[in-house]
């Protein structure tokens, strides 16, 4: 008989145990996937970006919730493991995106979005607070595993139950207005997906 280190709490385990205290015992019986949900704004001269936050009015390619917005479906779940950022140029008349440029270097541009910092509340509870946003950057970001990686892990895994809103905010250094130019947050992570019939 194979033995399990029950000692180890995976993401997946989490997940489980946040939902059982919800109430949504449920969880476990659901499909397990990669959950990832991005949402973008423009930068328009605002120094606030409350991503997901109406999120149901912006469809893809600006974002992936769609009609749920910001929240999770009935049956679902998610594991907030990683996040990073990224400057797309948008299109809004032909609907396409023209460039993506990952927030690796400090640039003038880009300064104030690197000097800024992280946030991300479910409910209305904070669950991550001032977190840097320059320690996404391969510099200062102790996972990262070349110059390029701009990609955060967090030490400490948020789950995000069905039905509760969630809005991740990023305060900005007083981010300029940038003609087509629009600020992406991605968030990647363990989850599950209903499954009304088998999982898989």
């Amino acid at each position: 008989m194979r033995t399990i280190d029950y000692s180890n709490i995976t993401p997946q385990r989490k997940a489980i145990g946040v939902n059982d205290k919800f109430g949504n015992k449920g969880i476990k019986k659901q499909q397990g996937s990669t959950v990832i949900k991005y949402d973008t704004l423009p930068l328009d001269g605002r120094t606030v970006f409350r991503f997901f936050e109406g999120s149901a009015q912006r469809n893809f390619p600006l974002s992936n919730t769609g009609s749920d917005g910001n929240k999770l479906g009935v049956g679902s779940t998610m594991v907030v493991e990683r996040a990073y950022l990224s400057v797309i140029s948008y299109d809004p008349v032909t609907n396409t995106i023209t460039d993506i440029e990952a927030l690796d270097l400090p640039t003038v541009a880009f300064a104030p979005i690197t000097g800024g910092e992280f946030g991300l509340s479910i409910a209305n509870t904070d669950v991550i607070k001032n977190v840097p946003i320059l320690s996404w950057l391969p510099e200062f970001n102790k996972v990262a595993e070349n110059q390029l990686n701009t990609n955060f892990e967090f030490d400490t895994q948020a789950v995000i139950p069905p039905l509760l809103e969630y809005v991740a905010q990023v305060t900005t250094a007083g981010a300029a207005a940038i003609e087509g130019k629009y600020l992406r947050l991605t968030l990647e992570g363990a989850g599950a997906i209903i499954a009304p019939r088998n999982t898989f």
